[in-house]
C-alpha cells in the first residue's frame, strides 16, 4: 500500500510539470525556416538556390525516361533527415547514365547532411520506408 501511495505521488508530480519546450520555442524544420537570414540559423540564399537547382536536376533526370517495364527501374533515397535516413525515395530508369545520376544524388544528400549539421536543423525522425516495388502507370513509375 505504501508503494502505491508513493507511485501515485510521483505520477502526480510528473504529470503536473510543464515541459520546457513548447511548439513555439522548438527549432523549425528546414521548409519552415526563412532562407535568406543566416543569423537565425537558416541557409543562405546561395545555398538554398544550389540545393533547389540540384534537386530539380535530379528530378528531371529521374523523369527523363518513360516507364513501360518496371524491371527497368530502381529507387534511391533523396535527401537526408537530420535524424538520419532519406527524406523520400524516387524512381529512376536503369537506361539513364546511372553512375552520373547516383553521383548527383550522393552530392545532394551530402550537401543536405552538411547543412543539417551546420545549421543545427531538426526533422520529424519518421522512418521513410523504401518502396517494395515499382509499377508503370501512364508511362510514369509509381512506387508501392
Amino acid at each position: 500500500m505504501k508503494n502505491l501511495i508513493v507511485l501515485s505521488l510521483v505520477s502526480l508530480a510528473a504529470f503536473s510539470c510543464k515541459p520546457a519546450y513548447t511548439a513555439d520555442n522548438l527549432p523549425k524544420p528546414l521548409p519552415e525556416r526563412p532562407k535568406d537570414n543566416t543569423a537565425i540559423g537558416a541557409m543562405s540564399k546561395e545555398e538554398s538556390n544550389e540545393m533547389d537547382y540540384l534537386r530539380e536536376e535530379i528530378i528531371t533526370l529521374s523523369k527523363s525516361e518513360k516507364c513501360s517495364n518496371p524491371a527497368d527501374w530502381k529507387t534511391v533515397g533523396l535527401g537526408v533527415k537530420a535524424c538520419g535516413g532519406p527524406v523520400a525515395y524516387i524512381a529512376y530508369s536503369k537506361r539513364i547514365d546511372e553512375k552520373a545520376f547516383l553521383e548527383k544524388v550522393d552530392s545532394y544528400n551530402q550537401k543536405m547532411s552538411g547543412y543539417n549539421k551546420k545549421y543545427n536543423l531538426v526533422s520529424d525522425c519518421m522512418l521513410v520506408m523504401q518502396p517494395e516495388n515499382i509499377t508503370c502507370e501512364n508511362d510514369q513509375p509509381v512506387l508501392k
